[in-house]
């Protein structure tokens, strides 16, 4: 599922400093991880460019194709 134009595209978005994503193909969809201690301490104008951030990568991903599913960690794991 997960093709290089995909890869290609998903590399050209530029994360917030200090923030990333890690993305698995599961062959039908692809599922976008997000580790939890990178959500925490996060000031409002952060987590702003955070989401905006995962919204954009979802929808990249999406018009190439893909179906993506969002996750994050548990804090527990």
């Amino acid at each position: 599922m997960y093709t290089v134009e995909m890869a290609t595209a998903f590399k050209n978005i530029v994360p917030p400093q200090n923030f990333g994503v890690m993305i698995y193909d599961a062959d039908d969809f692809l599922t976008v991880m997000i580790e939890p201690k990178d959500l925490e301490n996060l000031d409002k104008d952060q987590a702003e460019e955070v989401v905006k951030y995962i919204n954009n990568v979802k929808k990249t991903l999406e018009d190439h194709g893909a179906i993506v599913l969002v996750v994050r960690n548990s804090p527990n794991e």
